[in-house]
């Protein structure tokens, strides 16, 4: 059998495409372009680790208090001048499929913030681009879903989590993407 992250990645394909199409369209090379980023961000961001928060998400990362990214993009949010509006968090995460399920969202959202940075022009606040994926917690989080998702209805759980989460990311960015 495939492993249960892999399985996760194909059943969030589309959502995964259809919200990467949708960031593409904040032009990051411009002030305006990268302020409605990072209000996007920031307005699914807040809810969404309010809601891992609230569900244990420790019991799936140990380290969860320090891989969350939502003060570094209040403080880039604050120098630009913006206030998030936290759009509704797409669901509670009351179980370890379900925390699984939306870190992988969140988690895996950092491997673009490397090439992102490229893009803002340097004198940008970028707190939330420049932090550093910690060496190896890709990997170590990977294994842990594996190890969660062990049977079908925790699989399926992972993917309605991830999905939501995807969708609250969407919502979000369909606000900002006009503001």
């Amino acid at each position: 059998m495939r492993a249960a992250h892999r399985l996760l990645r194909e059943a969030t394909s589309e959502a995964h495409e259809r919200l990467d199409t949708l960031f593409m369209g904040f032009d990051l090379t411009t002030p305006d372009g990268y302020r409605r980023f990072i209000g996007a961000q920031a307005s699914a961001m807040l809810p969404i680790e309010a809601a891992l928060d609230a569900g244990g998400a420790e019991q799936v990362v140990a380290d969860w208090p320090g891989r969350r990214r939502g003060s570094a993009l209040l403080a880039d949010a604050a120098e630009l001048g913006i206030t998030p509006e936290p759009v509704a968090a797409a669901t509670p995460y009351r179980d370890l499929p379900a925390l699984a399920g939306a870190l992988y969202v969140v988690e895996g959202s950092r491997h673009g913030a490397r090439h992102l940075r490229r893009l803002v022009a340097p004198d940008q606040p970028a707190k939330f681009l420049n932090l550093e994926q910690v060496s190896g917690s890709w990997v170590n989080l990977l294994d842990r879903i594996d190890a969660i998702l062990y049977e079908p209805a925790a699989r399926s759980t992972a993917k309605a989590a991830a999905l939501a989460t995807f969708d609250c990311f969407e919502r979000a960015g369909r606000n900002w993407m006009n503001h």
